[in-house]
């Protein structure tokens, strides 16, 4: 059924896989890829994840088209049985003209932190998560990582607005001014 769902958004076979090594029962999950969206969903046991990395906001309403139809078949197979869903948004975040390394400074006391390139942040709220990182990838950009838990029954067009706010909210600090 999910294939079927899947399958105009170029969702093929070989992108359904399970989690290899999982430690624990909990980290048995599905993972489907949805690679044109670079996006991916993961089915475990007491919770279904919806990943988007480094999204194209061009594309956001098929994107959410997409999270939202998997949602719904996933409500319609188990029913009550699932008792959460996540939203994992991931991105990077260029400085442009902003100075991140003072931006970040902020976010700590230089007594105990002291001086350093680049300060990140783990804000860990009742609701989720936001990480603010130095980027790996990219030289003097910040890594951003939204992660928010949500009844089962919540329609992913709610989710994808609280992910937005969050999303603004990590640009504020690091110091991105005109976001709205």
């Amino acid at each position: 059924m999910l294939f079927e769902t899947l399958r105009s958004d170029g969702v093929g076979l070989a992108d359904f896989s399970f989690n290899k090594e999982p430690a624990n029962l909990a980290e048995t999950y599905l993972n489907v890829s949805i690679r044109k969206l670079n996006a991916a969903i993961r089915i475990g046991l007491d919770a279904v994840t919806y990943i988007a990395v480094n999204p194209d906001w061009e594309t956001a309403p098929q994107l959410l088209g997409v999270f939202e139809r998997v949602a719904e078949r996933i409500r319609s197979v188990v029913g009550d049985h699932v008792e959460s869903q996540e939203a994992t948004l991931a991105f990077r975040v260029t400085p442009g003209t902003v100075d991140f390394r003072k931006c970040t400074a902020s976010l700590v006391n230089p007594d105990i932190a002291a001086e350093a390139l680049f300060s990140g942040i783990s804000l860990h709220r009742s609701a989720g998560v936001l990480v603010i990182d130095k980027s790996l990838r990219y030289e003097g950009a910040a890594f951003v990582r939204l992660q928010c838990r949500f009844p089962a029954e919540t329609p992913f067009p709610q989710v994808a607005s609280r992910l937005y706010q969050d999303e603004i909210s990590a640009l504020r600090l690091l110091g991105i001014a005109g976001v709205t």
